[in-house]
């Protein structure tokens, strides 16, 4: 897998953003959001905290291997 960059804890992504910078697809998201993790919806906006995604990927049972 290509390394595209960091989620820092403290900053918040649009989908977009989130997307590029993780490399995952829109598939694995959509996946990701229905075991749990936590999109704010501002408006039509769609935005992931990067300490959601940290606790998301920390939280048992949510990420297979």
């Amino acid at each position: 897998m290509e390394n595209h960059g960091e989620i820092d804890q403290g900053k918040v992504y649009t989908i977009e953003r989130f997307m590029e910078v993780t490399g995952i697809k829109r598939f694995a998201l959509d996946t990701a959001r229905r075991n749990g993790l936590k999109v704010r919806k501002v408006g039509r906006r769609c935005f992931i905290y990067g300490q959601d995604f940290i606790d998301h990927l920390l939280t048992p049972g949510t990420v297979k291997s």
